[in-house]
């Protein structure tokens, strides 16, 4: 793949950070968009969107280097997001927690929020798993199937020469499908709290059965992921809110 976009002098633009900012920008789009739809002040969302988004690359960067301290030398390193190596599960602890921090001082109406913070979180995402497949990280195992991917570039993070299942890719085009799913059924949600409940069981399953695509190391019972244990509890998660947000919308009726 290509990890370096393009360099001028000593500057090097990688194309993993390039997609990670498209992300965020058209991800911030459509949460400002589908924020007015929903009568939330826009000067709200955008600064519960930009904090979220710092605190969210602080936790995805810190959570990579707990992972993968062997990358951390030397330690400034730790500040160069931009060549890659952010763990999502991280990203969205720091952030949500910024997000509440927001609801509860701007009062904003939560599951509202979280049902288009959704769509958009799907939408960004999507175009960092893009910056994923540039950059080698995330890779999958050993697969010698016609549509295996091989990396060639010495800046890759991937094993290079070796066909590899193209877990970034199919982890993008997931990404993109499920938000296209959220929308259409935000557009017809029942209750709010809805899109974000069926965010976490969707995600959740996809990223339970992927991980086992991927070579991260099973230290779970000997065949799971840290990740797949997170996965299950985002999916159960999931039906909980799910449960619980149709329990109220028929009280209240």
């Amino acid at each position: 793949m290509h990890p370096i976009l393009f360099k001028i002098g000593p500057f090097t633009v990688y194309t993993y950070g390039v997609m990670v900012a498209l992300g965020i920008f058209f991800g911030s789009l459509i949460l400002v968009k589908l924020a007015e739809r929903e009568g939330i002040r826009r000067e709200d969302v955008v600064d519960t969107a930009f904090w979220s988004v710092i605190a969210g690359l602080v936790g995805a960067r810190l959570f990579f280097f707990l992972y993968n301290p062997q990358y951390a030398k030397p330690l400034y390193r730790v500040l160069f997001i931009w060549e890659g190596g952010l763990v999502w599960y991280g990203g969205v602890l720091f952030g949500a927690l910024t997000v509440l921090y927001f609801i509860r001082k701007r009062r904003i109406p939560m599951w509202k929020f979280a049902d288009i913070t959704s769509i958009a979180l799907s939408v960004g995402l999507g175009f960092g798993r893009i910056g994923c497949t540039m950059a080698g990280c995330c890779y999958g195992k050993v697969c010698h199937a016609p549509f295996a991917i091989v990396f060639k570039d010495p800046h890759s993070a991937a094993p290079l020469g070796v066909p590899l299942c193209p877990t970034q890719p199919i982890s993008s085009a997931a990404n993109f499908l499920i938000a296209a799913i959220l929308y259409l059924v935000y557009r017809r949600r029942r209750f709010p709290g809805q899109v974000f409940g069926l965010y976490l069981v969707l995600y959740g399953l996809f990223r339970f059965f992927i991980e086992f695509l991927r070579a991260t190391p099973k230290e779970v019972f000997g065949f799971l992921s840290n990740n797949q244990v997170i996965s299950i509890i985002m999916l159960l998660a999931g039906l909980t809110i799910l449960w619980y947000r149709k329990r109220k919308e028929s009280e209240e009726v």
